[in-house]
C-alpha cells in the first residue's frame, strides 16, 4: 500500500520562497492564481507544494510578457492544456507506430 503525503506551505513560508511582498501574494490569491488549501485568513493559509512553481510562472508571464494578473489563471490553464495535449499526441504517435509495425508483419 502506498501512502501519499501532501506537503503544505504556510503563507509566510511562501513569501520567503518566492520573495514577494504580502500585498503581491494577496493579489495572486484575489486573482485566483493561488488557492489556499487550508485556512480562511492569510495567517492560517496553507498552500500545496506546487504553489512555488505557479508563482514563478505567473511572475514570468506578468513581467516578461506583460500578461495582466487577472488573465494569468486563463494563460496557466491553457499552458497546462497544451502540455496534456502534447503528452496525448506523443502517446498516440507511439501507438500508431506500433500499429503500423504490426500491419507490416
Amino acid at each position: 500500500m502506498t501512502t501519499v503525503t501532501q506537503v503544505h506551505i504556510k503563507f509566510a513560508e511562501l513569501r520567503q520562497c518566492v520573495s514577494l511582498s504580502e500585498e503581491q501574494l494577496l493579489e495572486l490569491v484575489a486573482e485566483g492564481i493561488l488557492t489556499p488549501q487550508v485556512g480562511k485568513l492569510p495567517e492560517e493559509w496553507e498552500f500545496d507544494s506546487t504553489c512555488v512553481s505557479i508563482v514563478h510562472k505567473a511572475e514570468r508571464l506578468h513581467h516578461e510578457l506583460t500578461v495582466e494578473w487577472a488573465d494569468i489563471p486563463l494563460v496557466l490553464g491553457l499552458l497546462e492544456e497544451v502540455q496534456q495535449l502534447k503528452a496525448e499526441n506523443e502517446y498516440l504517435k507511439q501507438r500508431l507506430s506500433r500499429f503500423l509495425q504490426d500491419e507490416q508483419l
